[in-house]
């Protein structure tokens, strides 16, 4: 079903059904970094979630930040899982309630932008200077060039993807912009999956990832139709096209 890389030019890459993936293919340990890269519509937030909550656990919680005032893939992602809470602030409050699996973090948003941003900016930094200290946990950051652009917080997100697998604290990252992420969104992930772009500076950018063929990874690219991803396990070298 997989292929093992380096591989040469022009070589088939099999294309898996996602439930067969999520099934026999897809494994997480403690502290693995994710990637996910592709532009908007490409599907990023569908094929992460379903993966998020088979990985999670007691041992391993999740914690998903989210950035905008609506995201209704979030909301139903909540509807869906039962074992997933929201907070509105980090540290999250204690609760008598049974402890969940996974916490979005979700602040509320005021009439300010400008004053919301600098609020939420330190409310993601607490978490993530807390989680890489506590380690065994999965942060998801959905929307990372706003967190490096907007937020500032591109110091705290290099420190996970230099130094948290050791600890145990694995960053879940995706973007819409592959030329504009930091260059350990490729080099430190263990697990990437990358949609069509026909952009040849994102293209580009592929060749960072290191201990695969990027002349390879470019022609999968070009060639995937929407809802594919090229996913690249970079510890054993395997490399599949993960189907709708």
């Amino acid at each position: 079903m997989v292929r093992r890389v380096p591989a040469r030019v022009g070589m088939q890459v099999a294309t898996i059904p996602r439930t067969t993936f999520l099934r026999d293919v897809w494994t997480y340990r403690a502290g693995d970094h994710v990637s996910f890269i592709g532009p908007t519509g490409s599907g990023k937030t569908h094929l992460a979630n379903p993966l998020l909550a088979q990985s999670v656990s007691e041992e391993i919680p999740g914690f998903v930040l989210v950035m905008k005032r609506r995201d209704e893939t979030v909301s139903r992602f909540l509807r869906e899982h039962d074992n997933w809470r929201r907070s509105v602030t980090y540290p999250i409050p204690p609760s008598p309630r049974r402890k969940p699996r996974g916490w979005v973090i979700w602040p509320h948003h005021t009439t300010d932008p400008d004053a919301d941003d600098i609020r939420h900016a330190a409310l993601f930094h607490n978490l993530l200077r807390d989680r890489y200290v506590k380690g065994d946990s999965i942060i998801f950051a959905d929307e990372v060039q706003g967190l490096v652009e907007e937020m500032g917080l591109k110091r705290d997100l290099i420190r996970l993807w230099s130094r948290g697998r050791s600890e145990g604290a694995g960053l879940w990252a995706a973007t819409q912009r592959p030329y504009m992420a930091p260059q350990h969104m490729y080099s430190q992930a263990e697990h990437l999956f990358l949609a069509f772009t026909p952009d040849r500076r994102d293209q580009e950018r592929f060749a960072e990832i290191g201990g695969v063929d990027p002349e390879l990874i470019v022609e999968v690219v070009k060639a995937l139709p929407r809802f594919h991803w090229l996913y690249i396990r970079r510890s054993d070298r395997v490399m599949a096209v993960v189907g709708p």
